[in-house]
């Protein structure tokens, strides 16, 4: 292979102008696909094909038209109910403003509500309020509203609460497949309203919550840290590079591969019209850092050489030369610790293990070719590069670590053995959160309005079951309506769940006004021909509930809507479990199916914990299997992988005694990781292994490439860790911990590969007790040669 390296460095500097040329242009048509990419956050965007929960999904929105609701919860005001002038009066202008929307298909509110009862022996639906303009006029509306809703089973405790301290609008939102675009307009154009009216001037507290609402909030905060964070993390790392280097030249070069890198990736991406998710936030700040990283390389090799006296051409051709294998193995385990995640169940996961897998291979073609043609024409040097290195850094990679490293070998191997076990053991305690409520700081009024809904409306996810009668008209059997009804009251009994809706409470209702309004029959209709006049003379009073979203066309299907309190993914799961079996072993004679967002953010969570696991050992297995490739030796490819091994077990066992709980953004963290820290390791190792090859021994090879090495791997690891640290001051939690946890993992994985890894090839693979190891201060012929 050296040959071939040889060759492409001289002809990268030859054709130079034809690669830098080449490049502009390929900028230039990237973004002509960026108009494909979209945000998408809805619940099916998360799941493969043919998925058995998407497929029950897609057959509740196919039976039933939309199921998502964007929510407006509103406290009454001090001293006051619900069933005040002023507050129906605000919640009519948004009921309105909701009902006009072209994005909105339904709205359910106080202000609109109709009740179903006896008027002089006929069966009527009216309005609660029959003349809005008035209500000032007539205290004694109010009065009656309050009485009629006192006998409203339909209404409590899911329009509002028992007390009258609480009630909320519903407004069914349009769902599109694919596309969240129409919920950020929406939610955007309702603050606008809220604003302008002034309804918190007047003393309401608005809560908003629901599907359209999370998904405007993770559009509009992902885009906001994607304009400040991302250059504030690039930023972050020039800083760095010119403390280091002292010239503006060195850099602003990296920007080369950094801008190239994102301009290429968003490309692909929009080929592929792989949609922006809570998964894929974390690929641009990810592809920055590694470009960064794999740039700092080609600085420190490209400057070694200029200051050897090689001119800029030749400095560039060596460079490329020497560095070829290294980020080719380097980029290859990078890329295929991110392909590891495609494991998962999760569509978006996929998606990101993809992108991010194609990231790195684009970083090794930009560095072995565009980066070198551009430092060929650079005559000049970094200040810093004219003068002797600093003795300090020089001193303590090349003396002071591997004589502390040989000698407190054995200890080392033990610690790390200990750190090992600790790591193993308490990773097994790892909880799977994918709940939204996590997404969001617990200070954010996302996070507030999420609590606010559970604790009075048991929260904004519903559980629907979908009972398949088997035949047209099914829905008006009474022996099944009687078994749906006993299975209706106990999943209300439980203290997770609130108030069902479904078909049954209606028959029940227009049983009890038929009967003049007495509450004894309020009970299911007893025969067919009884259940089918009963939604007759329902449809025949002209209500705007037609009950479409309850019975389907053919009223086969019969769904019961019950909404569920927010709880983490072990609760949640074993909540769910408890209701399947019990529905199995007492309701097994119904053909019914569990789905709805609960059951979906459910799968998740269990697909979540079910890739995490099995891509990190994919991850290691197949990095593991690369490095018996690159180093022909699997002494050498087990010490060379440990640093980026353990350090990853090791974050995790922290994560699991800290009690935090991973999710949808932090699973990528093990596979990615991994795949990144073995960079460092490769170069450490690769430069042992060469300096070896060369006749020195265990110490000297070592010396040699801690001193050649070790400087660029503690510059790009501190990139690496500033660059993740960055994150930290994101808006959302999974950004948050996705720079948290790698920020963890780089730093762990600079010790192991600067301290461990040196004592366990002192430990393993020296062959003898070097003179430099009894007399460390004087450095050897070989040393200063390597």
């Amino acid at each position: 292979m050296h040959r071939f390296t040889h060759w492409w460095g001289h002809n990268v500097v030859r054709y130079r102008l034809a690669i830098l040329i080449t490049t502009v242009l390929l900028m230039f048509v990237a973004p002509l696909s960026f108009d494909r990419i979209y945000y998408d956050n809805s619940n099916e965007s998360y799941f493969v094909e043919h998925d058995p929960n998407l497929v029950a999904y897609d057959q509740l929105q196919e039976l039933y038209g939309d199921t998502e609701y964007l929510m407006i919860g509103i406290p009454a005001r001090d001293g006051e109910d619900v069933f005040n002038a002023d507050t129906i009066a605000m919640i009519d202008t948004l009921t309105q403003f909701l009902e006009a929307h072209r994005y909105v298909t339904q709205v359910r509110s106080l202000s609109k509500y109709q009740y179903t009862h006896d008027d002089e022996g006929l069966l009527a639906t009216d309005d609660l309020f029959e003349d809005l303009d008035n209500l000032r006029q007539d205290p004694a509306v109010m009065d009656q509203a309050r009485d009629i809703m006192r006998g409203e089973p339909l209404a409590l405790g899911t329009l509002v609460t028992d007390d009258f301290q609480h009630t909320r609008i519903a407004a069914r939102v349009e769902t599109r497949k694919n596309e969240g675009a129409h919920y950020v307009e929406l939610v955007t154009e309702l603050n606008a309203l809220i604003d302008e009216a002034g309804f918190r001037e007047q003393g309401y507290t608005l809560h908003l919550s629901g599907i359209p609402v999370i998904n405007e909030r993770f559009e509009t905060l992902t885009k906001t840290d994607q304009a400040v964070l991302n250059p504030a993390m690039g930023v972050m790392m020039m800083l760095i590079l010119f403390l280091v280097f002292r010239s503006f030249f060195a850099t602003l070069v990296p920007l080369v591969v950094i801008i190239s890198t994102l301009f290429f990736l968003t490309s692909v991406q929009g080929v592929l019209a792989f949609p922006t998710t809570a998964v894929s936030s974390a690929l641009i700040p990810t592809m920055i850092i590694l470009s960064m990283g794999a740039s700092v390389h080609v600085l420190v090799e490209f400057f070694q050489a200029r200051r050897r006296g090689l001119s800029p051409r030749e400095a560039a051709a060596e460079t490329t030369s020497d560095l070829f294998r290294a980020i080719l193995f380097t980029s290859l385990t990078t890329a295929l610790g991110f392909i590891a995640l495609s494991i998962t169940e999760l569509r978006p996961v996929r998606q990101f293990a993809i992108l991010a897998a194609i990231g790195p291979m684009l970083i090794f073609i930009l560095t072995v070719t565009t980066l070198p043609a551009v430092l060929s024409y650079i005559p000049w040097m970094p200040r810093n590069s004219k003068k002797k290195e600093n003795a300090v850094v020089s001193q303590w990679l090349e003396h002071r670590l591997p004589k502390f490293t040989y000698t407190h070998r054995k200890g080392l191997a033990l610690l790390g053995l200990i750190i090992t076990l600790f790591s193993l053991y308490s990773i097994q305690h790892i909880r799977v959160d994918a709940n939204v409520i996590n997404y969001f700081k617990s200070n954010s009024w996302v996070n507030r309005d999420l609590h606010y809904f559970n604790e009075h409306f048991k929260g904004i996810a519903n559980l629907e079951v979908v009972i398949d009668t088997g035949e047209e008209g099914g829905v008006k059997n009474p022996e099944l309506l009687q078994r749906a009804d006993a299975l209706q009251h106990y999943l209300e009994a439980q203290s997770e769940t609130g108030n069902a809706l479904s078909v049954l409470d209606f028959y029940k209702q227009i049983n009890q006004s038929l009967n003049g309004d007495d509450t004894a029959w309020y009970q299911l209709p007893d025969s067919r021909p009884l259940a089918a006049q009963f939604l007759l003379l329902y449809e025949n009073t002209g209500p705007d509930e037609d009950l479409s979203d309850l019975k389907d066309f053919d009223e086969r299907y019969l769904r019961i809507s019950i909404p569920v309190i927010n709880m983490d993914e072990t609760t949640q799961t074993a909540f769910l479990k408890n209701i399947e079996a019990h529905l199995e072993r007492e309701f097994g004679d119904l053909s019914l199916v569990l789905t709805g967002s609960l059951v979906m953010n459910n799968a998740q969570n269990v697909y979540v914990n079910n890739g995490m696991f099995q891509s990190f050992g994919v991850a290691i297995v197949v990095i593991g299997i690369s490095f018996l490739f690159l180093f022909a030796s699997l002494k050498h490819g087990v010490i060379a992988l440990l640093p980026s091994v353990i350090p990853v077990i090791l974050t995790g066992g922290l994560i699991s005694y800290a009690g935090v709980a991973l999710d949808l953004g932090t699973m990528i963290v093990g596979a990615m990781t991994i795949g990144i820290a073995v960079d460092d390791s490769i170069h450490v190792m690769s430069r042992y292994r060469l300096l070896r090859h060369r006749g020195q021994d265990t110490y000297n090879a070592l010396c040699g490439a801690l001193r050649s090495s070790g400087r660029a791997v503690m510059l790009t690891s501190l990139i690496l860790i500033t660059g993740f640290s960055v994150m930290l001051f994101g808006n959302f939690i999974p950004f948050i911990y996705v720079g948290l946890f790698s920020a963890m993992i780089m730093s762990f994985a600079l010790i192991g590969d600067l301290i461990f890894m040196p004592a366990l090839l002192f430990l393993f693979d020296d062959t003898r007790r070097s003179a430099e190891a009894e007399n460390p201060t004087q450095p050897s012929g070989a040393i200063e040669n390597a």
